[in-house]
């Protein structure tokens, strides 16, 4: 019970002091690593494991949609929202229906992301000074 609450602070810290684009990575590992329990969930046949894990990757990947600038982020945002609501729309499928491909798709379009985001937010890239050539193979790969 004290380690618990030991790393639920650790966690809250680390959370708090960190920079937005260490929040954005933070938040696609989470979705990666979600929607890859949720598969072996399904593969165990733990349907309520499933409908937790799917339901919590649909909270990121919810909460990254609806934080994004349509106006500030031009054709990169747009791109971004289409790709999150066509995973929002696949984790509506798999949790309907034992659907390895729709959680699959997913983490097709997110592992690809997440690693865009690594490059661009790596620790030698102060904060708030993005590398624009970065943006730019972000803005390619979508």
């Amino acid at each position: 019970m004290v380690s618990s609450r030991y790393h639920n602070e650790y966690k809250y810290n680390q959370i708090s002091t960190s920079s937005q684009g260490k929040l954005i990575l933070m938040m696609y590992e989470g979705a990666v690593k979600f929607t890859m329990m949720a598969l072996k969930s399904m593969d165990e046949g733990d349907i309520a494991g499933k409908a937790t894990y799917i339901r919590k990757t649909h909270d990121i990947v919810n909460e990254l949609s609806v934080s994004l600038d349509l106006k500030k982020g031009g054709e990169v945002t747009a791109r971004l929202e289409t790709l999150y609501q066509f995973i929002l729309r696949q984790l509506t499928l798999a949790n309907i229906k034992p659907d390895r491909k729709a959680l699959e798709s997913i983490l097709k379009v997110l592992e690809p992301l997440q690693e865009a985001w690594s490059q661009l937010f790596d620790n030698t890239v102060p904060v708030g000074q993005e590398k624009p050539q970065v943006l730019k193979k972000i803005a390619a790969r979508i």
